[in-house]
């Protein structure tokens, strides 16, 4: 616009000096397209200030994601505390309460059947617990990091699953909801991939995290009818993060996740392993 302006005084005043027709003609020329420009230059500083205010809008949701999942993990987190200081731990004092008994009734022999039935189902019902209490939050994903707590999984799988895992230290929103996945996915393959086997391959370099849940079933899964993995895809959305399923009928099933996370000052090349204490 100011150039257009520029222009046309230019060519104005050259006009005025040759007193030429053709200079004329080429000022007025000029001079009709200033509106053009003026009205292309309020529309190109609106477009600018209007993506400014897009990118700065995508930014604060991008965060506002981001806090609603930590926020989520530090509830499931405090559920777990208080799961373990709580319930378990009182089940776990009714337990040693019931042995007690028992030493006092040996002379029973139905007083103690009914003492071991009772302790039989209060060891369930532990059972029961902690496998809930993993499920909101693991304990060993807290504690040890992400290798183990894949590998805590893969130990309690009904279908073999071999794992292969970087072991390295990641943000706890990534590491959460890639255990999470992996959690999911190894589910899936146990109820409905009628497979063999299943393999858990882990990756992190240059600032992204890389999952594969493969297994040898029968594939066909169809995320799109609706599946565990469909909410899990929200969260590592939230994350910048992207997941995929590959499942041709007859050759198995493949999940893939990839998560950007940021790396330590540091080292800004590569975040190599450092297993926690175990």
């Amino acid at each position: 616009m100011y150039a257009c302006g520029l222009v046309a005084f230019l060519v104005v005043t050259a006009g005025i000096a040759a007193d030429a027709p053709a200079f004329w003609w080429v000022a007025f020329g000029v001079t009709a397209l200033l509106p053009i420009a003026f009205v292309g230059g309020l529309l190109q500083s609106h477009v600018a200030r209007l993506d400014a205010e897009l990118v700065t809008r995508l930014q604060e949701l991008r965060a506002s994601r981001v806090r609603l999942v930590n926020a989520g993990d530090a509830e499931r987190r405090r559920l777990e505390r208080d799961l373990h200081d709580g319930a378990q731990s009182r089940l776990v004092s009714v337990n040693l309460l019931l042995g007690r008994l028992k030493l006092m009734v040996e002379g029973d022999a139905k007083a103690t059947a009914m003492l071991d039935l009772a302790q039989s189902e209060l060891r369930t019902g532990l059972a029961e617990l902690r496998e809930l209490a993993r499920g909101i939050h693991p304990a060993v994903l807290t504690a040890h990091g992400l290798e183990p707590a894949i590998r805590s999984l893969a130990s309690r799988s009904p279908v073999p699953v071999d794992v292969d895992a970087d072991p390295v230290d990641l943000p706890p929103p990534v590491e959460i909801a890639a255990y999470f996945v992996v959690s999911e996915a190894l589910t899936n393959v146990a109820k409905y991939a009628q497979a063999t086997a299943a393999t858990v391959t882990v990756r992190a370099a240059h600032g992204v995290v890389r999952l594969e849940i493969a297994d040898d079933g029968v594939g066909g899964a169809d995320p799109s009818r609706g599946s565990g993995l469909d909410g899990l895809g929200d969260r590592v959305a939230a994350l910048d993060g992207t997941i995929t399923v590959d499942s041709p009928p007859g050759e198995g099933t493949t999940v893939r996740v990839e998560i950007p996370y940021a790396l330590p000052a540091a080292e800004p090349d590569r975040l190599d392993a450092v297993p926690r204490a175990m």
